[in-house]
């Protein structure tokens, strides 16, 4: 079961290009822990999976709890966390499972998929920043502030940008190489390689301030050394290593977290908002938490674009979506949604999550 396991791993690496090691980890590690669910329960066979089975593991510890385990360089376990799995978890989880059944399926070792039907019913509304507050953001990020918080301020700068400006998924923005960056044209470019192997070219409207970064703190943060990564980290060097690492999602998702808290504590309405991981907005007179999240940023650009009246088409190659169904879903009003995708087509009966 395990060498099927291994092949189901190496065949996502070859026909998906957004199969990158981070959610090849991720798909090792929950297959790992359904394998151990099954070998507990005595299932030697992956044709004895049934719906009962299924059921029996998502009501099971091993599904609603994680465990995290910190290692030193010589492999010994030095800390361990556990925790409630959140319901974005859940769902990758499950995603994970059905896509291996797909895999089982495609194999011939089963017939049906025993996994339940992944939808989303009634999604909310994609969570965006205000203009006002991405203006302060930009602002921010000019600031002398901004240069004496951070250590590299031009890679946080471009960071920012690629993630509003581009509209980029955090899988996207770490996975830029050198060799994406088209810059010696009138139409400056990066190819981003998205999901489903999909590919764009996506307009840099910032370039001249991503060039800086490459000149500047990048050759400092490499200190002559080689990376394919556009976005590099120091984090080789506790490593011992001859070449750099892209960054990591973990680090985006802290050093914008630490970005968005620094613009507002900055600002003279600071009493408006929270520390640490979320701030607050005003609705309708009531205070509003909202989870600070690079994906805000993707999000945003979205809601903007739309309420300067750019069409959908354009939106949706910008965001490299999958369908117009998907881009609809930054319309705030049912009558829009539903006027749009009369004219572009019928929906499938599940919506669409390929955000």
């Amino acid at each position: 079961m395990k060498e099927i396991v291994k092949n189901f791993i190496n065949h996502k690496k070859i026909t998906s290009s957004s199969a990158t090691l981070n959610t090849s980890e991720s798909y090792q590690r929950d297959l790992n822990i359904f394998l151990d669910f099954l070998f507990i329960n005595k299932i030697n066979s992956f044709t004895q999976i049934n719906k009962s089975v299924v059921e029996s593991f998502l009501e099971s510890k091993a599904f609603n709890t994680y465990v995290k385990v910190w290692k030193n360089k010589n492999g010994e376990k030095t800390k361990e966390a556990s925790g409630i799995r959140s319901d974005s978890s859940k769902k990758r989880f499950l995603h994970t499972l059905s896509s291996f059944f797909k895999y089982l399926i495609f194999k011939k070792i089963i017939q049906s998929s025993p996994i339940p039907t992944i939808r989303s019913s009634n999604p909310e509304d994609p969570q965006s920043l205000t203009l006002k507050e991405i203006k302060l953001i930009m602002t921010y990020c000019d600031s002398d502030h901004f240069i004496d918080d951070f250590n590299y301020p031009l890679r946080e700068k471009s960071i920012i940008d690629s993630l509003y400006y581009c509209g980029l998924r955090v899988s996207e923005l770490i996975n830029i190489q050198m060799k994406d960056i088209k810059f010696n044209n009138s139409n400056p470019y990066i190819l981003i390689h998205g999901k489903g192997g999909k590919s764009r070219q996506q307009p840099y409207p910032t370039y001249k301030n991503l060039i800086k970064y490459i000149e500047i703190d990048r050759e400092s943060i490499l200190e002559g050394n080689i990376s394919n990564f556009l976005f590099v980290s120091n984090y080789w060097k506790n490593k011992n290593k001859s070449s750099s690492n892209g960054i990591t999602r973990q680090f985006v998702d802290k050093r914008v977290k630490e970005i968005c808290i620094n613009a507002f504590k900055y600002n003279d309405n600071y009493d408006n908002y929270k520390n640490d991981n979320d701030f607050i907005i005003r609705n309708n007179g009531r205070k509003k938490y909202r989870m600070i999240s690079p994906h805000m940023f993707r999000h945003s650009i979205a809601t903007h674009l739309i309420e300067e009246g750019i069409d959908l088409i354009n939106i949706r190659e910008h965001l490299g979506h999958s369908s117009i169904s998907v881009t609809s879903r930054y319309l705030k009003s049912f009558r829009e949604k539903k006027d749009i995708l009369k004219k572009f087509g019928p929906l499938s009966k599940g919506v669409e999550n390929s955000d």
